[in-house]
């Protein structure tokens, strides 16, 4: 579930669409291959590919799980890219 959780926190953050299908998870505890597309606020075409794992706690005292995120992003413009993936960090 915690999966399907974070594909869908990764969509609603960005306010993208996700595209061919992608926003279903096939496989559990396999990577997630989410593709995303977008109309920034001027009308320019944005496209995501995200990457998303899970992570379990390792032996070394670490508890819990979390989520590795993985994302590429593409425009017409580069600062347009790089605004959006600066909105992960």
């Amino acid at each position: 579930k915690k999966h399907d959780e974070a594909v869908a926190a990764i969509i609603k953050f960005l306010g993208m669409e996700p595209c061919d299908g992608t926003r279903k998870i096939k496989k559990a505890g396999k990577p997630h291959m989410l593709h995303l597309s977008g109309i920034f606020v001027d009308g320019r075409t944005v496209l995501a590919r995200a990457q998303v794992s899970m992570q379990q706690g390792s032996n070394n005292g670490e508890a819990g799980s979390g989520v590795v995120l993985k994302i590429a992003v593409r425009s017409e413009d580069s600062e347009l890219s790089l605004m959006v993936i600066n909105c992960i960090n």
